[in-house]
């Protein structure tokens, strides 16, 4: 008998997983300190003359954060999963920011690792048995 094993997650889904990991636990570290100190937070905000933020806007951050890292941590698994909790995470962050925002052209500067990482999971379909041939 042959030992079949799964082809290896590609250095491209690695590099993209890691750069979102960083940049989400970094994410996800501010958040906690910002509702830790909310009143500093926003007098800092106003300071900078930005609009003050609400603890449910940092906790709806933390939710959907979290998401996007379970889901990077499944792909990383070569999980099927995975992609899909990734792609409602990026979604979900990206509907999230135009209600609260409003659209900006900076809106879609967020697309740019999620189309990187769907094109290199697209090379590696057939460890996430994507399709079924």
């Amino acid at each position: 008998m042959e030992n079949i094993q799964k082809p290896k997650v590609g250095a491209g889904i690695k590099t993209i997983s890691i750069i979102t990991l960083i940049f989400s636990i970094f994410g996800l570290i501010t958040s906690i300190r910002n509702i830790l100190n909310i009143d500093e937070t926003n007098a800092l905000r106003k300071e900078m003359e930005f609009p003050e933020i609400t603890i449910l806007a940092l906790v709806i951050g933390l939710i959907i954060t979290t998401i996007i890292i379970l889901g990077v941590i499944l792909i990383l698994m070569k999980k099927e999963l995975g992609i899909y909790i990734y792609i409602i995470g990026i979604v979900a962050q990206i509907a999230y920011s135009i209600v609260s925002v409003g659209f900006s052209p900076w809106t879609l500067s967020n697309l740019i690792m999620p189309v990187l990482m769907a094109i290199f999971i697209r090379k590696k379909k057939e460890i996430f048995s994507v399709e079924a041939n």
